[in-house]
């Protein structure tokens, strides 16, 4: 599934362990993460050697931008 698909249903999706406090703008809410799928998403995050969810998350965003120019 796209994360742009997931629509605020938090806990209901396979990321919620990625999203952060409440304040914040969840994953599915981040168009720069709407075409990702969950699935591509949790395999780059475990990727990342970052340790706070904000640079897993922008860490994730980089290897799509990344893999888009190629």
């Amino acid at each position: 599934m796209l994360i742009g698909e997931l629509d605020c249903h938090c806990g209901n999706c396979n990321i919620i362990d990625y999203c952060n406090d409440p304040e914040d703008t969840p994953l599915c809410a981040q168009a720069r993460l709407a075409s990702v799928t969950t699935d591509r998403f949790i395999k780059l995050a475990e990727t990342s050697k970052r340790k706070s969810k904000n640079a897993i998350i922008n860490d994730v965003y980089r290897m799509v931008q990344k893999e888009a120019t190629r």
